[in-house]
């Protein structure tokens, strides 16, 4: 490898499942758009490889076919496309036959095709894909990454690694599956895929990789002190000198209630009385039973916790009738906890509405009209929902994991009187303890309104500026370079 680079590394292929989209809010896709948007302000030569969707051909302009690539073990070709994401960021689309005409990342091929994706970067990563273009560093996002990590164990002239989780649950595969992919014998004899019967794409790159990285350090934190969290938090720990957890920044021109474009009345914290304006369009647009008085709580439903629509049912049995909030659930057609949410609003119409987050506008309107957003999950790798609801002055309703409380602060009665309060947490999961948390943010939310507008306005007073956390990710990169892992950490 080429230790006779300069501080920090000049190309940089990132390889992710997901970019940001039309398609609603994943927190991978915001933290590899923001990241890679950011790193390429900053002049390095960044370069971003995803699997090659319907829709996101559809919406990709001027595509050019780069090169094509024989699937290891199998008679299809993958094409590798060329476009553009932003304004400079060059964008490879792998496109295989019959593996991505669906977004959803929740099928049982899903380890075919992602291992499959897998194997082309793994190819870019080490020139022989076609490109003429070798980076220093790969970065992988996420399980559906993952394999590319050990598939360049072996290879001598690979670039530095990184690999990046983010989420909390795990996902496996099987023989078959693996036997699809045809995976080198010595990988699998290695035994760095393998988990008690089944495999693990994750494991391989946690064992290998040359830097980990979580997307906060409070999850880190959690990982390392209760093993229960993750099948994989054992093998963390045994990796904790190349283990970094970095906080998620914010790209404030996507989310910004002076910059959004989605939303009905742009408004910062001079004009915050604006914002009742967005709530207003939300009500109108979707049609929501509402009382002026009502609490209005956005819940974003991202799949990361399928107990979450448990939960919320369990809430609305149990909190006092006569507390006056409103419940506007958003999810996605294919996401696990659409019905659920359906069920439960048959049930209480009066305090839960749900809708398809058909397109990214949605989101958008859902944070700037609600008054508060609700976060029940038990366990948050990233608290960049926290952060985005802050920022339009939506107060957080969050169960306390350690990533939640790095951002939000309880609106105890000594917090509200510092100033230092910006939302309203539980700290266990019981739909007592929620119940609880809700009825302290519509007893406050009654209060006169400048009480309530000094809680948002502390909120949107801090900053999560993207390019304030770039420098540790570069300084992680640089480490990867200056000291690479040696062999194999089976």
């Amino acid at each position: 490898m080429n230790r006779e680079l300069p501080l920090t590394p000049q190309r940089v292929l990132f390889a992710s499942s997901e970019i940001a989209s039309l398609n609603g809010f994943s927190e991978q896709a915001e933290f590899i758009t923001t990241l890679t948007s950011t790193l390429s302000a900053m002049e390095h030569d960044v370069r971003l490889i995803v699997p090659a969707y319907s829709w996101l051909l559809s919406q990709t302009d001027a595509v050019i076919q780069t090169s094509r690539i024989r699937l290891p073990g199998d008679n299809r070709e993958a094409r590798i496309l060329q476009g553009q994401a932003g304004q400079s960021i060059p964008l490879y689309l792998v496109d295989i036959p019959g593996q991505f005409d669906r977004p959803d990342n929740r099928g049982p091929e899903d380890a075919i095709r992602f291992g499959l994706f897998s194997r082309i970067v793994s190819l870019m990563a080490i020139n022989q894909a076609g490109i003429n273009w070798q980076p220093d560093l790969l970065h992988c996002s996420g399980w559906q990454t993952a394999l590319a990590i050990p598939l360049l164990g072996g290879a001598w002239s690979r670039p530095a690694t990184i690999y990046s989780m983010h989420e909390a649950k795990h996902q496996y595969c099987h023989t078959e599956q693996i036997n699809a992919l045809s995976i080198p014998v010595e990988l699998l004899k290695s035994g760095a895929l393998e988990m008690q019967g089944r495999f693990s794409f994750e494991k391989g790159a946690i064992l290998m990789a040359d830097q980990l990285i979580l997307p906060s350090p409070g999850y880190r934190q959690e990982l390392l002190n209760d093993h229960t969290l993750h099948p994989l938090a054992p093998l963390l720990k045994k990796r904790t000198d190349r283990l970094t957890g970095i906080p998620s920044g914010i790209d404030y021109q996507r989310w910004s209630p002076t910059t959004d474009v989605h939303i009905e009345q742009h408004f910062d914290s001079s004009s915050f009385e604006l914002k009742g304006l967005n709530r207003q369009r939300l009500q109108s647009e979707l049609n929501l039973p509402l009382d002026e008085h009502d609490l209005l709580i956005g819940y974003l439903a991202t799949g990361r916790d399928t107990s979450e629509p448990e939960q919320i049912a369990s809430l609305l049995q149990t909190i006092a009738p006569d507390t006056p909030i409103h419940i506007l659930a958003a999810a996605g057609e294919n996401d696990p906890a659409l019905q659920p949410l359906l069920d439960s609003a048959e049930r209480f119409p009066q305090r839960l509405s749900v809708r398809h987050a058909t397109d990214e506008a949605r989101w958008h309107r859902i944070l700037a009209g609600s008054d508060c957003l609700l976060m029940p999950a038990r366990h948050y790798p990233s608290a960049l929902q926290a952060q985005c609801a802050l920022s339009y002055g939506t107060v957080p309703i969050a169960h306390a994991s350690t990533s939640i409380r790095e951002i939000v602060t309880d609106a105890t009665p000594a917090n509200l009187l510092h100033g230092s309060a910006s939302g309203f947490l539980y700290y266990k999961t019981t739909p007592e303890q929620l119940a609880d948390a809700i009825s302290r943010a519509s007893t406050f939310r009654a209060k006169p309104a400048i009480w309530w507008q000094k809680l948002a306005l502390q909120g949107m007073a801090q900053s999560f500026h993207a390019a304030e956390t770039t420098n540790r990710y570069l300084q992680c990169y640089q480490s990867a370079i200056d000291n690479p892992v040696a062999t194999p950490a089976h």
